[in-house]
């Protein structure tokens, strides 16, 4: 087989792969938009858990959810099982790991198999990993995670636990986030995009003390921080989705540029290959010649 040829049937190849990517990227541009839209907000929703919380501030409780000494930090991780994961899965296993280092006495909880044994290459003990939830299993993740986390924080293995994931600010910048769960007294405490609230709104909060408990405040948090815990989270694998779709279509992007790149050098190379066979048939040609001119003679 000719240099031609060779070089013909890789041109094909990677045309046929170019147009497998581009398709799979429009279909991960289309998910994205299609998640966008059916995006459930919560934030109005979480607000009033937030002046809740605010209002325990000044009150003398003993209740781990409110606040406590303990200096174990649960750091949940989530990452994705999905393809083209890498970058994403690297840009919040590399949060975590600041987390990790700040923490005192940290300890991991991962979504994702693929995550977890990057968090453990990265030199980080996962003391639970939970499977990456898809559409169907978004709630249900959740409410796991919640259940593991506050039994955690009430029976006194952890004392705080924060979560961190890609934030899907906008298509083209996905950024790692990490968002304060419980005590309860850190929670106003953060900064105004952990909390998605206006610092103005923080201050009304903060200005509203007067606060009447008719039931044992032990068993108003229990029940309000499972439903505050379960909301975020599910929020939270919700926006992780829309993070999925658009770190997809990244990675593709990058692979139909590199690919097409990679297709024109080699039309380049197969119309010179095209060339030099016509150029090595007129030399033959010419060889031809000169010999049966050189024989007649």
């Amino acid at each position: 087989m000719g240099k031609k040829m060779r070089i013909k049937g890789d041109l094909d190849d990677i045309g046929a792969l170019l147009e497998i990517i581009s398709i799979l990227k429009d279909v991960s541009t289309n998910r994205f938009f299609a998640f966008s839209q059916q995006k459930m907000e919560f934030s109005k929703f979480l607000e009033l858990f937030l002046l809740f919380f605010d209002r325990l501030e000044a009150m003398d409780t003993a209740c781990p959810l409110v606040r406590n000494g303990n200096p174990g930090t649960d750091i949940i991780v989530i990452t994705s099982d999905a393809g083209f994961m890498s970058q994403l899965n690297g840009r919040v296993c590399s949060a975590a790991l600041r987390e990790y280092q700040a923490s005192k006495t940290p300890r991991v909880i991962c979504v994702g198999a693929k995550g977890a044994a990057k968090l453990v290459a990265m030199d980080m003990k996962v003391e639970k990993v939970f499977s990456s939830a898809d559409e169907t299993s978004r709630y249900d993740t959740a409410l796991k995670i919640r259940d593991y986390t506050v039994e955690r924080i009430m029976s006194g293995a952890a004392g705080r636990a924060v979560c961190i994931y890609t934030w899907p600010k906008s298509f083209n910048i996905l950024k790692p986030r990490v968002v304060k769960l419980l005590p309860a007294a850190e929670l106003i405490g953060g900064d105004d995009e952990e909390t998605a609230m206006p610092t103005a709104q923080k201050r009304k909060i903060r200005k509203q003390k007067d606060l009447i408990l008719e039931s044992s405040l032990d068993g108003i948090m229990k029940n309000l921080s499972d439903i505050w815990v379960a909301s975020r989270l599910y929020e939270i694998l919700t926006e992780t989705k829309l993070a999925e779709a658009a770190s997809q279509a990244q990675q593709l992007e990058s692979a139909v540029e590199s690919l097409g790149s990679e297709k024109k050098a080699m039309v380049v190379s197969f119309k010179k290959a095209g060339k030099d066979e016509i150029n090595k048939a007129m030399r033959e040609v010419f060889s031809s010649s000169s010999v049966i001119k050189a024989k007649r003679r």
